[in-house]
């Protein structure tokens, strides 16, 4: 993958649902979950519910403002969620880094990678504070 190439899903998992884990969430206090406020959890936990629901190939299919938006190689973003990335796929060079927003207009995103079926989040942006 060359630095202009956004990441993609991983097509070997593109059949398998969606799972979400948290183990490489950032404990930095402005992106993590100590951040939300009541509504906003309830509403990303409603959103990673709804997400579960799908396979990775229809995930992908959703247009950018429902769904995934892949992050460019080199990018603020790109590099945080790299330095929260613990999978062997930072070592070897397949990252598959993304970030949603929690609802269509909502400054709540999401950042994290792929790693197998699972969705890895690493950082919870709540106020809008990481740009893409």
């Amino acid at each position: 993958m060359d630095s202009s190439t956004p990441s993609k899903i991983d097509l070997r998992y593109a059949e398998e649902m969606v799972i979400f884990s948290i183990s490489d969430c950032s404990l930095k206090k402005n992106y993590s979950f100590y951040e939300l406020d009541k509504e906003q959890a309830t509403k990303l936990i409603d959103r990673l519910k709804y997400f579960e629901k799908m396979t990775w190939k229809q995930l992908a299919s959703l247009t950018r403002e429902k769904g995934l938006t892949p992050e460019i190689s080199g990018s603020d973003s790109f590099n945080m969620i790299h330095e929260q990335d613990s999978s062997e796929q930072n070592i070897i060079g397949e990252q598959y880094y993304f970030h949603f927003r929690v609802s269509h207009n909502d400054i709540l995103r999401v950042c994290g990678y792929q790693r197998g079926r699972l969705f890895c989040i690493t950082h919870i942006d709540p106020k809008g504070k990481i740009y893409h």
